[in-house]
């Protein structure tokens, strides 16, 4: 029975691996049940905790963050230190999930001091990747990218291509928000490579949300939905739902800049009532900002103010410099819809300041660009559009594909800023 038990706990691994989270969750719950009609020894309790771990890790993937209470479980009863150290990266997990910040900070820092004193590089890895999206949820980029690279370079030495997606996918994200696109889309494509090797349908569906949502960025829409309707599709069918929650999200807003209204705002709708229900804390902050932004664009100024506080006070409780930098964006555009320049002036400028802790190209050239228009001061003016062209132009230079740059550059919003800069030199 104990052998029957290690062979099912094979198959959930590879289950897992293979992003079918349902199927391992009951291949675990499965060798679980085998193991209770078994005397406690040392192999047993092992097995027993592996399979706790594997559960636990599916269903975090599912967004049950509820999977803690596995990780809690082998944290305080496995005698192997390595088990203990990768339940606590488990518990870590969970904490970033739900919007913990502070304590997953806490344990994931933990679990790598207890894994380098192991000599435990598979702990460290999971660990680097768990802590360096954890900062990219909180807008800390370079620390983000320099933590993810030491996962990426001890994975070259210790080949995993699972592990290595995962930290592929989150690099493409850190990437992103840096403005480094050309790096971002590297990263992103050589994911999908790692996650379609795979089969991996739920992290294969996240990365093509996020490469349409970069192909957003830079205002190639066509691109943008396409991957975005692909996306929709392969997480639909593999019952990814905080995936498909965010594709939904994205989906909107691709709607919303091609003019389509109101698709735009029914997907936005759905994705803000699904992500709180979720409870994922980040896809929430993520609806939050987009549906905002949406109602702004729509003259529907006080409907975008409370969303925006709603975004100003989730961002203040978990100190993410990204969400408060883009609450107080939306909140000093309301003010310019309001005719308060001067108040809407202050507001964009406490949203500079955090914006520069990031640093992301695409919110810095926006930030700079709507403090021109708000700046009553003309030379104030001129030099607000002359650091957003500025960007606009490192953002477009850095782009290897000449298609994706002119379409950037081409898109009207950019072709203002562009222009009032040539006019003004």
């Amino acid at each position: 029975m104990l052998d029957q038990a290690i062979q099912i706990h094979r198959e959930a691994h590879a289950a897992l691996i293979g992003g079918r989270y349902r199927e391992a969750i009951r291949l675990a719950e499965k060798g679980l049940e085998l193991l209770d009609a078994l005397p406690s020894s040392e192999q047993r309790d092992y097995v027993r905790y592996s399979l706790l771990l594997e559960r636990g890790r599916a269903r975090t993937m599912l967004g049950e963050y509820a999977a803690i209470s596995d990780f809690q479980i082998v944290r305080q009863e496995a005698a192997d230190p390595q088990q203990r150290s990768e339940a606590l990266v488990g518990i870590a997990d969970c904490h970033t999930g739900s919007g913990n910040y502070l304590m997953a900070e806490e344990a994931y820092l933990q679990a790598l001091r207890e894994a380098e004193n192991e000599d435990d590089i598979a702990c460290r890895i999971r660990g680097w990747i768990g802590l360096g999206t954890l900062f990219w949820k909180q807008g800390r980029v370079e620390e983000a990218i320099e933590t993810l690279t030491r996962a990426r370079t001890a994975l070259q030495h210790q080949p995993d291509v699972y592990e290595m997606g995962r930290t592929l996918i989150n690099l493409g994200i850190a990437y992103t928000y840096s403005g480094r696109l050309d790096q971002a889309l590297q990263a992103y494509e050589d994911a999908l490579d790692c996650f379609r090797t795979l089969k991996e349908a739920h992290r294969t569906a996240a990365v093509l949300d996020n490469l349409g949502e970069l192909h957003q960025e830079l205002f190639d829409l066509e691109t943008a939905l396409r991957y975005h309707e692909e996306a929709r599709t392969i997480a639909s069918d593999a019952g990814a739902e905080r995936i498909e929650v965010d594709v939904i999200r994205n989906l909107g807003v691709d709607f919303l800049l091609l003019g389509r209204y109101s698709e735009a705002m029914a997907h936005l709708e759905e994705a803000l009532a699904r992500a709180r229900a979720l409870g994922d804390k980040d896809v929430v902050l993520q609806a939050l900002y987009s549906l905002a932004d949406a109602r702004l664009r729509q003259g529907q100024v006080e409907q975008a103010a409370a969303l925006a506080s709603e975004l100003e006070a989730e961002a203040r409780a978990i100190r993410s410099e990204l969400h408060l930098a883009r609450a107080r964006s939306i909140q000093g555009r309301v003010f310019l819809a309001q005719g308060e320049r001067a108040t809407a002036c202050a507001v964009l400028q406490e949203a500079l300041a955090n914006a520069h802790a990031l640093p992301s190209r695409t919110l810095l050239w926006q930030l700079h660009a709507i403090l021109g228009r708000a700046t009553d001061d003309p030379q104030v003016a001129d030099l607000h559009r002359q650091i957003a062209a500025d960007f606009i132009r490192e953002t477009a230079d850095a782009l290897p594909d000449p298609r994706l740059r002119q379409r950037f550059l081409s898109r009207p919003e950019v072709q203002a800023v562009l222009r009032t800069d040539r006019e003004s030199a």
